[in-house]
């Protein structure tokens, strides 16, 4: 039976992003019969936030779980020895990663999944193109990155996999949805970024006001870097009472949070994963986004979508259209829609994207 290794730290140190994607991905992997014997890679810094039940974990077997807490760098240094996570694991055929870069490999061929581009040039742009080189096999959730990645960093488009993103985490912990709020609630979902243009948000969220819209603003999500200026606005705004910044998330939270939600506000400059907006309409919610390439090929027609950089009365009306346009009907296509993207239909792809690496190697 073939061995495969995973990054999970970041499945139990960071609810969002890629630590769900690995925390997911495991799960649905775990209840597999076909699949290969895991051993999940959690030792590295940081407070372990998310255990059982949320991992899904307990009695599964073929799944193995090696946690230390040790620094980043002691990582790293033993990593520059020859002792990566693939030999710290006890040896396997393969090895998945969660982030570029780290932890090191020392021996055993790599997948990578990149959901997101950094800026080119950037720091971050130099770690991922070197890991995409580094990597047997990429993993991409939108066919608009199998392109990207091949024109940016000259990686074979052969060696390119494209695997659905899973929706479904939050409506399973909800058998039954709660009731709408008494006012609109506009939701605006991940870190104050200057790509998410959280200021656009909060500027379109005053003219929904001033338009007769007694709506409610919640932004959920840790500082990044447009936080400084970010609350200088909100300290001015005229409706500082209607707006509520969550900046330490709890997960437990997230799913009653968004489903009571009258509008996913989701603005970016580029994302390759459309699990944001999926989250929102597998629990049937309204969604005005950024008109990116992702989104489309998941979502279709049933998002509001926004242009590159929109003005701010461009994301009010789009706001105002998701809640005044939202109808039983409507809520019924975006679930139909979303419950065809499945954390086990994300597990299945990945096995084959190893089945045919290890084949490759036999």
């Amino acid at each position: 039976m073939p061995v495969v290794g995973i990054d999970y730290l970041p499945a139990v140190t960071h609810a969002p992003g890629m630590g769900r994607y690995a925390r997911e991905l495991v799960r649905a992997l775990a209840p597999l019969g076909t699949r290969p014997d895991l051993r999940l890679f959690d030792i590295g810094g940081g407070p372990r936030q998310l255990q059982e039940p949320s991992l899904g974990l307990v009695g599964a077997e073929r799944v193995h779980r090696r946690t230390h807490y040790w620094p980043r760098r002691a990582v790293s240094a033993l990593g520059r020895i020859g002792l990566g996570a693939d030999r710290l694991l006890g040896g396997v055929d393969l090895f998945h990663r969660t982030l570029p870069g780290h932890p090191p490999v020392s021996r055993a061929p790599q997948v990578l999944p990149v959901a997101e581009l950094p800026a080119g040039g950037s720091s971050d742009d130099q770690r991922l193109a070197a890991a995409c080189v580094q990597a047997r096999a990429l993993v991409v959730f939108c066919e608009h990155y199998r392109g990207a990645i091949s024109a940016r960093y000259g990686i074979d488009p052969a060696a390119i996999h494209l695997t659905p993103v899973g929706c479904e985490h939050w409506a399973r912990e909800l058998p039954t949805l709660p009731p709408p709020p008494e006012r609109p609630l506009v939701l605006a979902l991940g870190a104050i970024r200057k790509q998410r243009m959280p200021h656009r948000a909060l500027e379109a969220f005053e003219l929904l006001r001033s338009g007769g819209i007694d709506a409610e603003l919640f932004l959920v999500g840790h500082r990044g870097d447009a936080a400084v200026g970010f609350e200088q606005l909100l300290e001015k705004s005229n409706h500082r009472g209607s707006i509520t910044w969550i900046r330490e998330p709890r997960e437990a939270d997230m799913p009653g949070l968004t489903a009571k939600a009258s509008v996913l506000l989701h603005l970016s400059e580029d994302e390759g994963s459309p699990v944001t907006p999926l989250e929102a309409f597998s629990l049937g919610r309204p969604v005005a986004c950024s008109d990116l390439p992702a989104f489309r090929e998941a979502l279709g027609d049933e998002a509001n979508y926004l242009p590159d950089q929109p003005s701010s009365l461009q994301v009010s009306d789009a706001l105002a259209a998701a809640i005044s346009g939202d109808s039983p009907a409507a809520q019924e296509r975006r679930v139909e829609l979303a419950s065809g993207y499945t954390w086990q239909g994300t597990a299945r792809s990945t096995v084959r994207v190893w089945e045919q690496l290890l084949g490759q190697d036999s």
